[in-house]
């Protein structure tokens, strides 16, 4: 007689990225507004950045689904000589409420300048910058 033994499967749930656009970690503080019923206006940190949005940790945050509007600055460095100013306005897509993390992910678009408007630059040629530095 042969005993058969079943194999037990482990079926472990993942987290499925769906971010089409690369996040790079950036911690700035981040402006960001959004309104229902009345205005609200707060400051977070960002916790990653990237040309589809960004998550920012705060304390305070908006409803899952809300449109929301960003702004954050990078200072001038030597690879990108004038301060930089960001802007997203997207969703929220995800909330964080956990014992350590607080915050929210916000699906956007980043569009980026310098003041005025003069010339344009991407959170991605940015980032290249920031990261290949000596």
């Amino acid at each position: 007689m042969v005993a058969r033994v079943a194999k037990a499967t482990n079926h472990v749930q993942r987290s499925i990225d769906r971010r089409i656009f690369r996040r790079f970690r950036f911690l700035v503080p981040v402006l960001f507004r959004w309104a229902d019923s009345a205005e609200h206006y707060d400051v977070g940190n960002s916790g990653n950045v990237g040309m589809g949005g960004m998550f920012i940790f705060t304390s305070k945050y908006p409803p899952l689904g809300t449109q929301v509007e960003l702004e954050f600055v990078i200072p001038a460095f030597d690879l990108v000589p004038h301060q930089v100013r960001f802007r997203c306005i997207g969703q929220v897509t995800r909330v964080e409420t956990c014992y350590k993390v607080a915050g929210f992910a916000v699906a956007g678009r980043l569009e980026g300048g310098l003041e005025g408007g003069q010339l344009g630059y991407d959170i991605e040629e940015v980032a290249a910058s920031l990261l290949t530095r000596q």
